[in-house]
């Protein structure tokens, strides 16, 4: 992608990029958790908000379980800084 950084994590490092794209999934959703909990905490809590939020736990969750380490391109999707898809804050 032009204009993007995919880090760069070395030599052979197929099987690091992938532990570091399932870490970088699970960072994805501490945002989702969280606005969870605020959202739960308002006098009147927005349904439609708070199942968004766990479509998009749910979502991370299926790709965390189906990722696997021949999926180069999707790694490297979720690697790259700046991808909205895999925004981290």
């Amino acid at each position: 992608m032009k204009g993007h950084i995919m880090l760069d994590l070395g030599i052979n490092s197929g099987s690091i990029s992938y532990e570091v794209a399932l870490e970088v999934l699970g960072q994805s959703r501490q945002p989702f958790m969280q606005a969870i909990h605020e959202e739960r905490q308002k006098p009147a809590p927005s349904q439609v908000f708070i199942r968004y939020c766990e479509s998009r736990l749910a979502a991370l969750d299926e790709l965390q379980e189906a990722l696997q380490p021949t999926d180069m391109a999707t790694i490297e999707r979720i690697l790259t800084k700046g991808e909205p898809a895999f925004k981290v804050q």
